[in-house]
């Protein structure tokens, strides 16, 4: 009876190098973040990056330019 903690710490290794396995051969990771937060809307840059929206700022001819091409394109498309 003395093995059966041994066992079943080999046993439970085992089970999670197969189920690691399994997910790679799916072509899925195990490890990152859950898909949820992947999944999180990207409509601005989170807080604190060095390229937060400032809007009472207008955008230079430049910026109104390359949006306006943005615009475009995506009308193109549709």
């Amino acid at each position: 009876m003395r093995y059966v903690g041994f066992v079943n710490k080999v046993l439970r290794g085992i089970y999670s190098s197969l189920m690691a396995a399994g997910w790679i051969w799916l072509g899925m990771s195990t490890i990152g973040p859950p898909l949820l937060v992947l999944a999180r809307r990207l409509d601005e840059p989170p807080q604190g990056h060095p390229e937060r929206l400032c809007p009472h700022v207008p955008l230079t001819s430049t910026e109104l330019a390359l949006q306006q091409q943005l615009v475009a394109m995506t009308e193109e498309r549709e």
